[in-house]
């Protein structure tokens, strides 16, 4: 059986160097008492645009609309008399979003003009 030896980039080499260099041989395990890894890591390229932890499936199982229906609806009490039907709000007070202002330094660059100088 042919067995074709791996091409190393050029970091693995410096690496196996440097392991190597300290006494380290291939198959035996990292550490003092040599139980470690044997295998270097593997990292695997981000090739989506997305950030860590983005849940694609979220958009799809988060249903704030009816979250927000529901609470609305517990909060209002309709009341049926002799007047008619009758529906008022269980808080006085509404509800108001203060959405912080955004960093002026990071919200737009500044459209100027070039001044020309006359002699």
């Amino acid at each position: 059986m042919n067995v074709t030896p791996e091409v190393k980039s050029r970091g693995m080499k410096f690496a196996e160097e440097q392991l190597l260099k300290h006494g380290w041989t291939q198959g035996k395990g990292l550490g003092r008492k040599e139980n470690g890894i044997t295998q270097a890591l593997r990292v695997t390229l981000k090739q989506d645009t997305h950030g860590v932890g983005h849940d694609p499936a979220k958009e799809f199982t988060n249903h704030w609309w009816n979250e927000l229906f529901n609470k609305t609806a517990a909060n209002l009490v309709v009341e049926t008399g002799q007047d008619g039907v009758q529906i008022r709000s269980l808080s006085k007070e509404t509800t108001r979003y203060n959405h912080p202002k955004p960093n002026l330094l990071y919200q737009k660059f500044v459209k100027t003009a070039q001044t020309l100088s006359r002699n």
